[in-house]
């Protein structure tokens, strides 16, 4: 079942559980979990998690160590079958009359909001310099997020924000004061966005090590 969050205008696809419970797994590489913990951080039933975590197993993903209990065999497939199934959310596009230097040192105080895409690999990699900014916006936070920096608009400007759920956050990290999502959402979010982001990956995989997962 797709799940739709209405902001505005605007309506914005949610994240499956099959994403949430990749995304976990990624994030926690030596971890075992426990089938029922992993579908309650999903927000899924026991049932799919069952489903999802067999079908992981049979595909080598996943190992059994105990009954109940998974950890992460296969990283590398498991990032390259998320990237593959990765669908950014519709973005909002926002009319402001602030520079980028602005909109940065505001971001720096805001909570609920990390930057993805290109304009947080620059911060990580310094390649392929950016003038945009892309952020994920709790989706809560997002009409007041919007009204602090301008305008929601139709036509597509340099400032860019995904309403996401609390699951995006996890594990981001701060560079030079910004939030930025994890190492393997930003991964993920940039092969997803296909051409000049499938390179912008490589090069942030490079030095991450994310084959090695």
């Amino acid at each position: 079942m797709v799940n739709f969050l209405n902001i505005g205008k605007h309506m914005v696809l949610m994240e499956t559980a099959t994403e949430k419970m990749t995304r976990l797994l990624l994030l926690y590489p030596e971890k075992r979990w426990k089938q029922a913990e992993l579908a309650e951080r999903a927000g899924c039933s026991k049932a799919f998690a069952s489903k999802f975590t067999k079908k992981m197993v049979a595909e080598g993903i996943l190992a059994r160590p105990k009954p109940q209990e998974i950890m992460l065999l296969g990283g590398t497939k498991l990032l390259n079958a998320w990237c593959s199934m990765r669908k950014l959310p519709k973005p909002i596009y926002i009319k402001t009359n602030l520079s980028k230097p602005q909109i940065e040192k505001m971001l720096k105080k805001e909570k609920g909001c990390c930057l993805t895409l290109f304009s947080a690999a620059w911060h990580r990699i310094k390649f392929m310099k950016t003038e945009r900014i892309e952020a994920y916006v709790e989706k809560s936070k997002a009409k007041k997020f919007i009204k602090k920096f301008g305008l929601a608009t139709k036509n597509p400007t340099n400032f860019i924000i995904f309403p996401s759920d609390s699951h995006v956050f996890e594990n981001s990290e701060k560079i030079s004061g910004i939030c930025l999502v994890n190492i393997v959402q930003n991964y993920a979010d940039l092969i997803s966005s296909g051409g000049t982001g499938m390179r912008v990956a490589y090069e942030l995989g490079k030095k991450y090590n994310l084959r090695g997962v």
